[in-house]
């Protein structure tokens, strides 16, 4: 056929009303199809997160079906274009296995995301809301998907950790929590009268404070020799998640004690004495 007739071939099909019908059919179906789906993406998913919430605190399997619901429209609308555009999607997904084997590197990593996921989720390792250690870094777990876990740490950073690369979680909110306080008396110091310190510091705070005691606060006696003294220590058993606030208090009224007792400790300093001003 020579290059003339092929050119009034084009022109005629061109011309062609019912050419152009089938072109705006086609257009309009696939303009629906997309316009249904980002409408699904939009509802459903703000759907799961009210279905999914309880006052304080949502249920972390809510961002797992928010995930699969945005997979799931997605991949739909994809088949039903492919579908009025006349594509065999059958013989494409008959073909998955020998494409995946080409992207199967590639794709081992967002597998074992994925797996690592559903695991942590349905085992129930953790939930939002959660103050969890993964790695040395400390924060409060805000978002679970399936391939990632968001932590927010004590100064505002969000950290994003795939699901596959988190080998420990230690999870600081489950049970109970344990506030420990140490400190460093000189050699030479009357360790006796510090453990009385200590002692009376644990009383005093528990007596203070019945919603954060589960239990007396322990003496744990001598538990570290240094260079520069003995390390003694303070425990005791606090709400998950109370650590913190129970310890900084605690260190502020064993260093006001201390100050009264005219007791030595290490500060780093030299021969620092803390005591009240006369």
């Amino acid at each position: 056929m020579s290059a003339g007739a092929i050119l009034r071939q084009i022109a005629g099909d061109v011309a062609d009303p019912r050419a152009w019908a089938g072109v705006v059919e086609t257009a309009t179906a696939i303009l629906l199809i997309a316009l249904a789906a980002w409408v699904a993406l939009a509802i459903v998913p703000a759907a799961i997160r009210r279905a999914g919430s309880r006052p304080g605190r949502p249920v972390t399997l809510a961002p797992l079906a928010e995930s699969v619901a945005r997979y799931a429209i997605g991949f739909a609308a994809l088949v039903l274009m492919l579908q009025i555009v006349h594509v065999n999607v059958t013989a494409i997904l008959a073909s998955a296995g020998i494409v995946s084997l080409a992207f199967g590197f590639g794709a081992q990593y967002v597998i074992r995301d994925v797996l690592a996921g559903l695991f942590l989720l349905s085992e129930g390792v953790v939930q939002i809301g959660d103050l969890v250690r993964i790695d040395g870094d400390t924060g409060t777990v805000e978002r679970v998907t399936l391939r990632t876990l968001q932590i927010r740490k004590f100064n505002g950073e969000l950290l994003t950790i795939p699901n596959g690369a988190v080998t420990k979680i230690g999870n600081l909110s489950r049970g109970y929590g344990r506030a420990v306080v140490q400190v460093t008396v000189p050699h030479g110091q009357d360790l006796g009268r510090a453990l009385e310190v200590l002692a009376d510091v644990g009383r005093e705070w528990a007596a203070a404070n019945p919603d954060d005691a589960r239990g007396e606060p322990s003496v744990d006696g001598a538990v570290e020799l240094k260079t520069t003294g003995v390390t003694l220590q303070l425990s005791v058993l606090v709400p998950p998640g109370r650590q913190g606030g129970v310890e900084a208090a605690l260190r502020r009224q064993i260093l006001e004690a201390m100050s009264r007792g005219q007791i030595k400790i290490d500060t780093g300093l030299s021969g620092t004495i803390l005591s009240k001003d006369p």
